[in-house]
């Protein structure tokens, strides 16, 4: 038996806007079995067919589309957006580099998976209730390319949001290794910091070496995790000052200096939306990294982040010499270029210095965005120079 979502009237539910994303605001009624493992027909007021999605019927997210139109969804239509993800990572120009996205949940047509490498390991993060239900074909899938070995891992919000048991199945492993760009890094296995580390940012901290190298003195990487910035910075010769509020995430920081040979890191424990009084800290810094975890979680959540994100911001571009740069960044759909200019602007204003924004980045090419799924545009990287 097939599923059949009903929208309400409305303008946003034409063919050519519907949303990736249908909630449960927007459904006039559900007809079907309350399973997720059943491919939904969604279709607008009168009926008529609109796309075909994944069903999740204990979120308020009722249905995620995974095709538009009226054709059917093939019975192979897991299996091979599988294989094609992995076959397009492994035409992406990553260098020496053994740490990356294979699967971008929507960017894929895979709503709901997230499929992160780690040289010979997989890490499988699972956010909705049609996906974990299809776990075992996503294994099979992932081991008819390649026989890695894999952990599973199942959020505690996802699996509130979609009645799931959160979880993480696999290797019994403590760390992860990789390579990026040249640098080895180590960091924690799940359950730890999203699925251990933050390939996102990857292109971003070669480029903000790169740019760093150029202006000169010092850098502060200000939300560092396991190295990050610091480690590319290093390696480019530039003296460092590592912090981050989680001493566990600096040990490896630390140990990822030594690993690679490198030197002139300094690390500091402390809070960056905090007082930043740390001696190390006090100091004037060619180029600055403000990279805090996820603040905002919603709209509703913008203008608290925001302005944690001014105060700090006003402590620390005094600290950024004439010429130097900043890079601040978010990584959160709902706190984008707009909001991070005016919390950069007025924060300038009470330091009473000028800064310009000179670039604006975001995730590398191994996390594809669907255009019709905007959420997916999370990671902004605004880089501003001081004037």
């Amino acid at each position: 038996m097939t599923v059949r979502i009903q929208l309400k009237r409305s303008p946003a539910h034409r063919f050519e806007h519907l949303p990736g994303w249908i909630r449960r605001g927007d459904v006039a009624k559900v007809q079907g079995p309350p399973d997720p493992l059943t491919i939904a027909d969604i279709v607008d007021h009168r009926g008529d067919l609109l796309a075909r999605g994944l069903y999740s019927p204990d979120s308020d997210i009722v249905a995620r589309v995974v095709q538009r139109g009226g054709e059917a969804l093939a019975d192979d239509w897991l299996e091979t957006r599988v294989a094609r993800a992995l076959h397009l990572r492994s035409r992406l120009p990553l260098g020496d580099t053994t740490g990356f996205r294979e699967i971008n949940s929507e960017g894929d047509g895979l709503p709901g998976l997230v499929v992160d490498r780690y040289g010979d390991h997989r890490v499988l993060q699972v956010t909705t209730a049609p996906m974990h239900a299809r776990i075992d074909e996503i294994e099979a899938a992932l081991r008819s390319m390649d026989q890695r070995t894999a952990t599973v891992l199942v959020p505690e919000g996802a699996a509130r949001r979609e009645s799931m048991e959160a979880s993480c199945t696999g290797p019994s492993l403590t760390t992860l290794q990789y390579r990026e760009h040249g640098i080895d890094i180590q960091t924690a296995a799940p359950p730890s910091q999203k699925t251990g580390a933050y390939h996102d940012q990857r292109d971003n901290r070669v480029h903000l070496a790169k740019l760093a190298k150029g202006v000169g003195g010092p850098v502060l990487d200000a939300g560092c995790h396991v190295g990050g910035f610091s480690l590319h910075a290093a390696a480019a010769g530039l003296e460092c000052v590592a912090l981050d509020q989680s001493q566990a995430a600096l040990q490896f920081a630390a140990q990822n200096v030594r690993a690679n040979n490198l030197s002139g890191v300094t690390t500091v424990k402390a809070d960056l939306f905090g007082p930043l009084d740390h001696p190390e800290l006090q100091r004037t810094f060619g180029a600055i990294v403000f990279d805090p975890p996820k603040v905002v979680s919603s709209l509703r959540d913008v203008g608290r982040a925001s302005k944690a994100m001014e105060r700090s911001l006003a402590a620390l571009l005094p600290r950024l010499m004439n010429g130097g740069i900043i890079a601040v960044c978010s990584c959160s759909h709902h706190l984008g270029i707009e909001a991070i200019d005016r919390s950069v602007g007025r924060a300038s204003g009470h330091a009473g210095i000028h800064v310009a924004r000179v670039e604006l980045r975001g995730a590398g090419a191994d996390h594809p965005i669907c255009p019709l799924h905007p959420e997916g545009q999370y990671l902004t990287v605004g880089i501003y120079l001081r004037c």
